[in-house]
């Protein structure tokens, strides 16, 4: 019997500190506006660029190297399938919730157009799940379609980023006000999936993915620098293109010195029982739920608990990491509560498919 790939705990990190680094970013409505030109406010802006490729990618990585697992045991196959489709559906459905609230969706059904980072993030996953459909037992095929349509998504998006006017557009680029257009950012999805799915091969999967890691890292960091390069290639404008491989290097370089840290916490016997790693594992595992309470206790419509309208650009820097850690805490307290909520709805009172797939790797 061939041994399905253990538990890879560096992706659940990796995840949850894209949570926790996207609560900052968006508790940064607190903090002053005078405080704009301060150089801890421009490395964070540096940093925070990071939290959405981060997250998508993160994504893409865990929804590939679940159905992955399942594709190689038949009986479960089938019903993994539906698991994640009903689970990609929830990412949808919060979506919508959260397109609702920011934008005035019933008046205007045309905001439901703009695409946001859950639907974005839905999107790319709903592609990925059709390949893995698909392509049932072939994992490295997985592999090789996700990485072709996230070189295409990429090198696509010099030109689609001219685009205007509505419609398909909207998922073409940010011209129309969407924040997450899916060109580029599916991209980042679908690398995630390419090396989630090498990740689900038996026994070897692990040192591949080490490996795809490393190769994302290099090619990253050579588009990064190809901005001459691409200037021939293209008669748009490649800044996009440069932008989105100065972050694929950056998403990779943290994914590596993550796995190294994992390995090496195994190797000392503190990777499962640290409660720095514990926190992130579960602030990773409850992304979906995250995402969106954080965003209600900083933007919400409740009085007395939206810390955003409440202190908005009123806070200094003491000020702002405080309402940053509660932000973080409160956040925490009710991913907490609604697991509890979770784990009884219908579609989930159910126990794991096969041996694995109750890791968080389920969990967008």
């Amino acid at each position: 019997m061939t041994s399905l790939p253990g538990r890879i705990r560096a992706l659940d990190w990796h995840r949850g500190l894209a949570v926790i680094v996207m609560i900052e970013c968006h508790s940064l409505v607190t903090l002053s506006p005078s405080l704009d030109a301060h150089p801890l406010r421009q490395w964070l802006n540096r940093l925070n660029g990071l939290v959405a490729p981060s997250f998508i990618f993160a994504a893409g990585f865990s929804l590939a190297l679940v159905m992955g697992r399942a594709a190689l045991e038949p009986a479960g196959r089938g019903r993994r399938a539906v698991k994640s489709l009903v689970r990609i559906a929830e990412v949808f459905a919060v979506a919508l919730l959260m397109a609702a609230a920011k934008w005035p969706v019933l008046r205007e059904p045309a905001w439901l157009l703009r695409v946001d980072i859950l639907a974005c993030i839905a999107g790319s996953l709903l592609i990925l799940w059709i390949f893995v459909t698909a392509l049932a037992g072939r994992t490295l095929a997985v592999a090789g379609a996700m990485l072709a349509c996230a070189a295409l998504v990429f090198g696509a998006s010099p030109w689609t980023e001219t685009l205007r006017g509505g419609g398909a557009v909207h998922i073409l680029n940010a011209s129309t006000g969407s924040p997450f257009p899916l060109v580029p950012w599916s991209g980042y999805g679908f690398l995630g999936a390419c090396l989630g799915s090498v990740a689900a091969v038996p026994e070897r999967g692990l040192r591949w993915a080490r490996r795809g890691f490393a190769a994302m890292f290099v090619a990253g960091l050579a588009l990064a620098c190809a901005g001459p390069l691409l200037d021939r290639l293209y008669a748009s404008p490649t800044a996009v293109l440069t932008n989105a491989g100065e972050r694929v290097w950056k998403v990779a370089a943290i994914a590596l010195s993550l796995l190294a840290l994992e390995a090496l916490g195994q190797a000392r016997g503190w990777a499962l029982k640290n409660p720095v790693t514990g926190t992130l594992e579960f602030y990773g595992t409850s992304s979906l739920s995250a995402y969106a309470f954080h965003l209600f206790l900083l933007y919400g419509s409740v009085k007395g608990l939206s810390l955003g309208a409440r202190f908005h650009g009123a806070l200094g820097w003491t000020g702002f990491w405080f309402a940053t850690v509660l932000v973080i805490a409160a956040t925490g307290l009710a991913c907490r509560a609604w697991d509890v909520v979770d784990r009884k709805l219908p579609w989930k009172a159910r126990k794991a498919i096969s041996k694995g797939e109750g890791s968080s790797h389920g969990r967008i």
